[in-house]
């Protein structure tokens, strides 16, 4: 009896010791599983992390970027509007004077007035001395401008148009208005064949072709004032320029 609750026992404690070494295995494969998901979440939220942490940085860049393109703009329309307040002061000016001029005029003895001319010839004539002045005189070439300007459009078939018009060309071109020089200078050329500013004019659409690289177009001009006007005097230094080509 005794040798059988012995074998039990034996038994017993075989059972027990190989259980409690089967069972281990499976904790540690549980927790290695359970280890690596959570290695995997945090990797996941770190990618996650650093994607946002990408994109608000994106975006703030772009955020600057437009701030910038916003006092940009805010800038240039400060700029505008100043450009705008002194074109309406000097048309304000320009007026003021072109009135005085005619009071002037109204004032003067009639032996001074031919009694042939008209209004309108009179006020040709004033408008015009008045922008010559603003040019001679007054050293204001931002008025003289306008004042040129508005005389073409006030006096469109005036004889002293393409005069006007070479005047502009001269004072835009000082101002360092290039492309609205040329425009100027071209009108002369092309709608006023008979003005005595057109060789001139001719010439100075050249300097400019030439000041910014367009050679080709420079010697073309040139070309017209000497073929046209071999005896001006803007033909000798259309001649000089060409040799420098």
């Amino acid at each position: 009896m005794k040798k059988v609750k012995l074998n039990v026992a034996i038994f017993m404690a075989t059972f027990l010791s190989a259980s409690s070494f089967a069972v281990a295995p499976v904790n540690d494969v549980t927790t290695t599983k359970s280890n690596k998901q959570i290695e995997k979440q945090l990797d996941e939220l770190t990618r996650l992390l650093e994607t946002r942490n990408r994109m608000q940085i994106r975006f703030q860049n772009q955020l600057d970027e437009l701030s910038q393109e916003v006092s940009q703009i805010n800038g240039n329309l400060e700029l505008f509007n100043h450009k705008i307040d002194q074109i309406e002061n000097r048309q304000r000016n320009l007026y003021q004077l072109i009135e005085e001029q005619k009071n002037n005029i109204a004032k003067a003895p009639r032996s001074k007035v031919s009694e042939n001319s008209e209004p309108v010839a009179l006020d040709e004539k004033a408008a015009y001395q008045l922008a010559v002045d603003l040019v001679l005189v007054e050293k204001d070439y931002g008025q003289a401008i306008t004042a040129f300007e508005a005389f073409v459009i006030d006096h469109p078939k005036s004889a002293l148009v393409a005069n006007s018009q070479y005047w502009l060309g001269q004072l835009l071109y000082k101002e360092k208005k290039r492309d609205e020089a040329r425009r100027a200078f071209l009108i002369v050329t092309d709608k006023y064949p008979d003005s005595s500013k057109r060789a001139d004019a001719l010439f100075k659409i050249g300097i400019i072709d030439e000041y910014v690289g367009k050679k080709d177009s420079a010697k073309r001009f040139y070309g017209k004032v000497l073929k046209e006007y071999p005896d001006s005097s803007a033909a000798g230094l259309a001649s000089k320029r060409l040799k420098g080509l």
